[in-house]
């Protein structure tokens, strides 16, 4: 065998036996050089994917609430007579007045809050009546000068006494909504419509001189609606307690009914008889303020209120003995304040 051919062949048979040497062992690799591999695979192949989860809208549900009043109506066209100590032809002296005492009522309210953002829908109906009822009589050589009779006919007397009575009946349907700042701060605006019947009764008796059991009816009868529109906030003090203060407003359009009669001798003579009726707008606003406390969908409500029937009475009064028919009207506000304590639930 010629000399090259024998080497090549040996060559080839060296290559051979490496290669399968290495084909039987697995390459190790330094621990140093395993330690400075990075993963260079996209996070979102390794990761589960992560949703944002939004927290679900407040559930809807019903609550209820029970107001008890105790305010004072307030009113300037309850006069009746004129106290005049001397008989000398002068008007002089002091005006005898009627004036409503502290009386009880009632407001209940009940509504539905709507799934979601916050919004509601309710009804509201408040209740309240007052009375009052003075007499008077006139000092020796003094007089009364009525204050209700036409001029002219029962100017004089010896005796007065009056009474009054006020009904008020009054339904709110409201929709608002609430804005909750934090845990301790929240806001609610609210609309809706007003509807009201308000009565009052005032009758007058006088006895003496001009004056032979002569009597006095007059009534007021307001029927009216119109819309209304307020606001109510609540900031916390910690453990349930808060301060909450609301104003509402509104407009009532509706007709005043007036009759007014007049009689002397026992009621054997009429002097007047009168039937007014006339459109009337009247401007409503109520500010309250007051503390609350709140626990587990049930709360307390303590505070003071004030409401303003702007313009609400309008009596009819004789002004001119000569003129008979001619009369002006005057017109009186109807103020109510005092305290109310509710209690409410949520469910």
């Amino acid at each position: 065998m010629p000399r090259g051919v024998a080497i090549a062949l040996v060559l080839g048979l060296a290559v051979t036996a490496a290669a399968q040497n290495t084909a039987g062992r697995a390459t190790v690799l330094p621990t140093t050089e395993l330690s400075t591999i990075q993963d260079l695979t996209p996070p979102e192949f390794t990761q589960p994917p992560v949703h944002s989860i939004e927290s679900e809208p407040p559930a809807g549900g019903w609550y209820a609430g029970v107001e008890f009043l105790y305010v004072t109506p307030r009113e300037r066209g309850l006069d009746f007579a004129l106290v005049d100590p001397r008989n000398d032809l002068v008007p002089a002296g002091t005006m005898q007045s009627l004036n409503y005492k502290p009386s009880p009522g009632v407001r209940a309210a009940i509504g539905y809050k709507l799934p979601g953002r916050g919004w509601d829908i309710g009804v509201a109906y408040t209740y309240f009546t007052a009375t009052d009822e003075f007499g008077v009589a006139a000092p020796d050589g003094a007089l009364l000068y009525p204050s209700l009779t036409r001029a002219g006919l029962t100017n004089e007397s010896q005796i007065a006494a009056a009474r009054t009575r006020l009904t008020l009946n009054v339904y709110d349907i409201t929709a608002g909504r609430t804005w909750e700042f934090d845990e301790s701060s929240r806001l609610r605006f609210f609309g809706g419509v007003r509807l009201a019947t308000i009565r009052q009764t005032l009758e007058a008796t006088y006895s003496g001189r001009d004056a032979d059991a002569a009597a006095i009816d007059l009534r007021s009868q307001y029927d009216g609606a119109g819309p209304l529109f307020g606001a109510e906030s609540w900031l916390g003090l910690g453990d349930g307690l808060g301060l909450f203060g609301r104003a509402t407003a509104g407009m009532l359009t509706g007709t005043m009914r007036t009759p007014f009669s007049e009689t002397n001798n026992g009621g054997a003579t009429l002097y007047a008889d009168l039937r007014d009726r006339f459109a009337l707008t009247v401007p409503v606003v109520t500010l309250g303020v007051g503390i609350s406390y709140e626990y587990r969908g049930v709360f307390v409500r303590l505070g003071y209120e004030v409401t303003n029937f702007i313009g609400l009475f309008e009596r009819p009064t004789f002004v001119d003995d000569f003129a008979q028919g001619k009369i002006v009207r005057q017109s009186n506000n109807l103020a109510l304040d005092g305290f109310f304590i509710q209690l409410g639930l949520s469910f």
